[in-house]
C-alpha cells in the first residue's frame, strides 16, 4: 500500500475542466507508488453576516450533496490501480487545501488552472495562492 499521498483539488462545477487534473494525479501516483486523495472544497462565504443568514440545515445538505457528488465523479475514472478517496472541506479554498495537504503529510498538490486574466492582477487564482505557500510540490494543470 502507497505510503504517500496526493492531494488532487478538484472544483465540482468545473468537472470537465478538472478531468486532467485527475488524470495527472493518477499518472503522478502511479510514478510515485502513491495514494490520490480527491478534494473538493466548498467555499464558505467570507462575510460573517451573511452566514448568519444560511441555515444549518442547508450547509449541511450542501455538504451530503457534494460528497455524493464527488464520489459520482470519482467512479467514473480508470484509477489504474491507484488507491483513492475523496474529502469534501469547507472554507476558503486554497487555505483549506493547504492545511490538508499539511495535515496529511501530502507529497504533492495537483490543482487546475484556466488562463489568467485582468482580474487576476488584483485577486490572484486559488492554483497560485497554493503554488506560492504549500509546503509541498505542487503541480498545476491547464485545461485539454
Amino acid at each position: 500500500m502507497a505510503n504517500s499521498k496526493i492531494i488532487a483539488a478538484v472544483d465540482l462545477h468545473h468537472r470537465e475542466a478538472d478531468t486532467c487534473v485527475v488524470r495527472e494525479a493518477i499518472m503522478l501516483a502511479q510514478s510515485h507508488d502513491a495514494a490520490v486523495e480527491l478534494v473538493f472544497v466548498i467555499p464558505d462565504q467570507q462575510n460573517t453576516y451573511v452566514q448568519a443568514y444560511i441555515p444549518d440545515d442547508m450547509r449541511d445538505q450542501v455538504e451530503v450533496d457534494a460528497r455524493k457528488d464527488l464520489a459520482a465523479y470519482a467512479a467514473g475514472f480508470d484509477w489504474k490501480s491507484v488507491s483513492y478517496t475523496t474529502e469534501v472541506l469547507r472554507g476558503v479554498v486554497y487555505e483549506k487545501l493547504i492545511e490538508h495537504a499539511d495535515a496529511l503529510s501530502a507529497r504533492f498538490i495537483v490543482i487546475g488552472a484556466n488562463r489568467p486574466s485582468v482580474k487576476d492582477l488584483f485577486i490572484g487564482p486559488n492554483a497560485a495562492r497554493v503554488s506560492r505557500f504549500a509546503s509541498c510540490c505542487v503541480l498545476v494543470v491547464r485545461p485539454e
